[in-house]
């Protein structure tokens, strides 16, 4: 039997239903209606619902599949990078030394002002670059156009500043926590000795730049804050000098600041490069080119038996300290805009008529062409009288350096004296004389290149100029367009004789062929480097002697010269240098350079010695000078002097 208090409800169909609950039943008893069934009840639709809430937990489940496990590796990369760091520890650059272990170049301890643009605040970074600009005394324009360039999800640092004092990095370590972003780094950078007298040897460095950073040469051996040769030595030797940069593994905070050194892999140092340069000769050199009435000079002193370049001096020089502690735009300017060029090395790509330096050579090429023999002579009296090719009655006169002539001349006595007239005529000919047809235009030229001339001698140092040989075809070429002055003359013979018309030379070229006579037609490249030593003394590369000109005429020949040369300083124009200790033979140059005033002249003078075993070759330009022997043989004659008193026989 049922149960009074449990009712049951059932339908027409007489199927069962479940029972109401008590409180169901209770709700109201007396209702019209006879039966209440849940299953008549409106039911809520959760199929949409579910079908977003499923979508909405695939494409969340998806995300944190692609960001854990597909891009995990990646992600946990870049928050390491936020929380440890590899800094770069640059490598101290190896020293350069002259060739008896002086030091040209060390190092010395340089702030920087750095930035890493990651850590740098996403907020208030003016008022933060504006604070720091007054404390250090910094250019707030420059501090915000290299920030404006910036990076700024890099963790690469930014140079800000370069060379701050000792007193600017304390001051920022005690404000450091003020600056977030910016750091100091302790960097060894280039310190020069004496700088002007060396400047274009030794060369400097500078910050690496883009190109550099990223040629396929130096790719991930050079920091952005890194340093590298730009000139001189200092690039020419850079592979040996720069050495290995080291690296700190570091964890910073979040404003970049250090906490910890988690690992450290130290530098490895430079090599240290042995120049040849004499330091002492240099300086000697230098000090009597700037006592010398000329502001611009060049001189270069080679060993005539290896090649070795024992200096090499331009004037005037410049500070390279500017350069390597970072130069300032207006220092930069200064140098540039200096008339006197201070940059530019003219002992090397200054190009110059060298005037009657070029007479030996000459003889050299009219003995070895049997123009003229030891004991033919040619009478100077003062000009050569040419008629006009096209016009008889027309004439021109050639004159030589001493009105009334010099008299009878041999080629001894005519390279002793510097006679043009002598050598007008063994270049070009003369009728009536003993030279009625001489070497010719291309026989001369010829020769000349035979001494290397109007070519690179290759030293070991950018910015070298071949010069100038001019002959017939290169005036009908570089005249093309004028019928008149591509043809070749007479005259343009004559002058190439004695150093003249478009010849141009650099020092080291007039340097070159005095060696070669002087080493009895052989002549080697010239070389500024030594060798190699690593941080253990051990020669790791060493430069050996390499022959660039070899028998450019027969010995017997190459004696007469010599013996020409040495009478250029027994009764010739260099008597000065009898009163130096050793022997020595040398020949003096004045070339016109002006046609609008042949009163300016350059001065050389060129000499080698001992005479009887040659050990050293000077050769000295002094731009507008005046005479050779008036103004660039006292330069060489105290180089030989001071070289006799300290090197020879030492």
């Amino acid at each position: 039997m049922n149960s009074p208090f449990e009712p049951e409800n059932f339908i027409s169909s007489g199927r069962r239903r479940r029972a109401l609950d008590w409180d169901e039943t209770a709700a109201d008893t007396a209702l019209s209606t006879d039966e209440i069934y849940d299953r008549d009840r409106p039911q809520p639709k959760f199929f949409w619902l579910w079908l977003i809430l499923a979508v909405c937990f695939l494409a969340l489940g998806g995300r944190v599949f692609y960001l854990q496990i597909v891009r995990g590796k990646d992600f946990r990369a870049l928050s390491e990078n936020n929380r440890i760091r590899s800094q770069d520890l640059l490598a101290p650059r190896g020293k350069i030394l002259d060739r008896y272990g002086e030091p040209l170049a060390e190092n010395t301890a340089s702030f920087n002002l750095v930035a890493t643009p990651f850590d740098l605040p996403k907020s208030g970074l003016d008022v933060e670059v504006q604070q720091l600009a007054a404390d250090l005394k910094l250019d707030l324009n420059d501090l915000n156009k290299k920030l404006a360039g910036a990076n700024r999800v890099s963790i690469q640092p930014l140079l800000l500043a370069q060379d701050l004092s000792l007193n600017q990095s304390i001051l920022f370590e005690t404000k450091a926590t003020q600056y977030i972003g910016f750091s100091i780094q302790k960097i060894p950078i280039r310190q020069y000795q004496d700088a002007p007298v060396f400047s274009h040897v030794v060369g400097y460095t500078g910050l690496v730049g883009p190109g550099e950073l990223d040629s396929s040469s130096s790719k991930g051996d050079y920091s952005s804050v890194d340093y590298i040769g730009k000139t001189g030595v200092e690039k020419q030797y850079e592979k040996f000098l720069h050495g290995q940069n080291g690296r700190d593994l570091v964890e910073v905070d979040a404003a970049g600041k250090v906490l910890d050194v988690l690992g450290e892999d130290q530098p490895v140092p430079g090599q240290s490069l042995m120049l040849n340069i004499d330091k002492g000769l240099q300086e000697e050199l230098y000090r009597s080119l700037a006592a010398s009435p000329a502001a611009k000079a060049a001189a270069v002193a080679v060993d005539p038996r290896n090649g070795q370049v024992l200096a090499l001096v331009s004037l005037p020089g410049f500070d390279n300290n500017l350069f390597a502690h970072g130069i300032s735009g207006g220092d930069y300017q200064t140098l540039v805009s200096n008339k006197n060029q201070p940059l530019f090395d003219r002992a090397i790509a200054g190009t110059y008529p060298p005037g009657s330096t070029v007479k030996p050579m000459v003889a050299t090429a009219a003995l070895q062409n049997g123009i003229i023999s030891d004991s033919t002579v040619i009478y100077d009296n003062g000009v050569l009288t040419v008629p006009n090719q096209f016009d008889p009655s027309q004439s021109y006169q050639f004159h030589g350096w001493k009105p009334g002539g010099l008299g009878p001349m041999t080629v001894r006595s005519a390279i002793a004296m510097s006679s043009d007239i002598f050598f007008y005529t063994v270049a070009g000919g003369y009728p009536h004389s003993p030279v009625p047809d001489g070497l010719g235009a291309q026989r001369l030229a010829d020769y000349f290149r035979k001494f290397n001339v109007g070519s690179l001698t290759g030293i070991d140092l950018q910015g070298e100029q071949p010069g100038l040989v001019p002959d017939p075809a290169w005036k009908e070429k570089y005249f093309h367009d004028d019928p008149i002055l591509s043809k070749w003359y007479l005259g343009d013979t004559y002058h190439l004789g004695i150093g003249q018309g478009d010849l141009l030379v650099t020092p080291l070229q007039v340097a070159e062929w005095t060696s070669i006579i002087a080493n009895n037609g052989v002549g080697y490249k010239p070389e500024i480097g030594q060798k190699v030593v690593d941080q253990s003394g051990n020669v790791v590369w060493q430069n050996q002697p390499q022959v660039l000109v070899s028998n450019v005429a027969d010995l017997a020949n190459l004696k007469i010269v010599q013996e020409g040369m040495r009478q250029t300083v027994l009764a010739g124009t260099a008597r000065a240098l009898q009163s130096l200790p050793i022997s020595s033979a040398g020949k003096t140059g004045t070339s016109q350079f002006d046609g609008s005033d042949p009163k300016r002249t350059h001065a050389w003078f060129t000499v080698y010695a001992p005479y009887e075993d040659p050990q050293i070759v000077v050769t000295v330009l002094v731009e507008a000078g005046g005479e050779g022997n008036a103004v660039a043989e006292p330069v060489a004659r105290d180089a030989l002097l001071w070289w006799a008193q300290h090197r020879y026989q030492k």
